[in-house]
């Protein structure tokens, strides 16, 4: 499929609606050998400030397909990583902790999290625990006490409070989308927004249509790792 401006092929995310995407995907991103040859040559010609936007996004988007990054510092790090799973030609194994969301608006986690302690190259992976965040506002991610005492004097102790009014907001805002989303699936026609409530939403959840997009949700999520799904996919969208 078209990419997203990086080269690589379009990705489904590793979440309940599109887990049978997910599972087809090809090794490493889709990448061929001649893609990363050109990646390597692309990032030496960049200024530092583009090298260092290019890890970033390179990093972030293997991340969210749930190919671990963890130690990799540099662009030729993270290309080793998939050049190796390329190699072997089996995508990166899906950690038993990993929960497929059934959150389709709003807040999820999506993929694995990098710690956020400035300059850590922790990541996680399908060999170790989960990452804890931080407990107030539920958005920085660590991979060790060590990591979160240092950045919560460093930064997060100015900003945490901050992050949990952002997160509330983005929650709220997520519930209200996916209440429009149900209204929507159950024919009715939106007229005026203004005059969408809490019956709405309450009425649309009680509709069939949407009981039963939000039973496939469940049933791709409680689906054992590994157990080939069955019938015809389901269309979430």
């Amino acid at each position: 499929g078209d990419d997203d401006g990086d080269g690589f092929p379009d990705r489904p995310a590793p979440e309940a609606a599109t887990r049978r995407d997910f599972e087809r995907r090809p090794p490493a991103l889709g990448a061929t050998p001649s893609l990363l040859a050109e990646l390597r040559t692309h990032y030496d010609v960049l200024p530092p400030v583009q090298q260092r936007m290019l890890y970033r996004h390179v990093r972030s988007t293997m991340l969210r397909q749930l190919i671990s990054c963890d130690g990799a510092k540099t662009i030729n790090d993270l290309i080793e990583v998939l050049e190796k799973e390329m190699k072997s030609g089996i995508p990166s194994p899906v950690p038993e902790w990993y929960k497929y969301s059934t959150v389709t608006m709003g807040p999820r986690k999506i993929g694995y999290d990098g710690c956020v302690n400035r300059n850590c190259p922790r990541t996680e992976s399908h060999d170790q625990p989960r990452f804890a965040n931080c407990s107030r506002c539920k958005v920085a991610i660590y991979c060790s006490r060590g990591c979160q005492r240092v950045d919560w004097k460093a930064r997060h102790k100015k900003v945490c409070k901050q992050a949990a009014e952002d997160r509330e907001r983005i929650v709220r805002v997520g519930k209200m989308m996916q209440g429009l989303s149900d209204v929507s699936l159950t024919g009715q026609d939106f007229g005026n927004l203004s005059g969408l409530n809490g019956m709405n939403y309450r009425e649309a959840r009680r509709n069939p249509v949407v009981r039963e997009r939000r039973n496939q949700l469940r049933a791709e999520k409680k689906r054992p790792k590994g157990q080939p799904a069955e019938g015809p996919d389901p269309n979430f969208f």
